[in-house]
């Protein structure tokens, strides 16, 4: 008897008598694992899809920083462009550097340009030209200057 028993145990249990598990075909499998791939594909991607929106978000938020501080330091917004602006760190540092060569080159400038013009009261080598006929006149006529 005890191996009719075995044979029992071992034997395949008939429909509708079944042990709750379940059995799938191959084509059951790849189905299943071929959605939900597809659930953690799309997951990913709307991920993704976020940190690239953050990430755009955060640059334009860096060149509109860039731009308020190149107009706080007197510079022309034009320089953006030179900006190293990969982060808030390398677009500081850019700023300070293109600041003091700026700033440089407006003190040399400033210093090498000498302007010529009219300043009242301060005789720029010319003279009168009523003085200058009465001095040639006094010469000519031999009297003193």
């Amino acid at each position: 008897m005890d191996g009719q028993m075995d044979r029992n145990q071992n034997a395949d249990p008939a429909p509708g008598q079944g042990t709750g598990e379940r059995t799938f075909t191959q084509d059951d499998v790849n189905r299943i694992v071929q959605e939900r791939l597809a659930k953690e594909k799309a997951k990913s991607s709307g991920e993704s899809d976020l940190a690239k929106r953050e990430q755009e978000l955060a640059q334009r938020e860096l060149r509109m920083s860039a731009k308020e501080l190149l107009s706080e330091k007197g510079l022309p917004v034009r320089l953006f462009d030179a900006l190293n602006c990969t982060d808030k760190e390398s677009m500081e540092k850019s700023i300070e550097t293109i600041e003091t060569v700026f700033n440089e080159h407006k003190a040399n400038a400033a210093g090498s340009i000498k302007l010529k013009g009219f300043q009242p009261g301060v005789s720029m080598g010319m003279t009168d030209a009523g003085s200058l006929g009465d001095m040639e006149i006094r010469k000519a006529m031999g009297l003193r200057t």
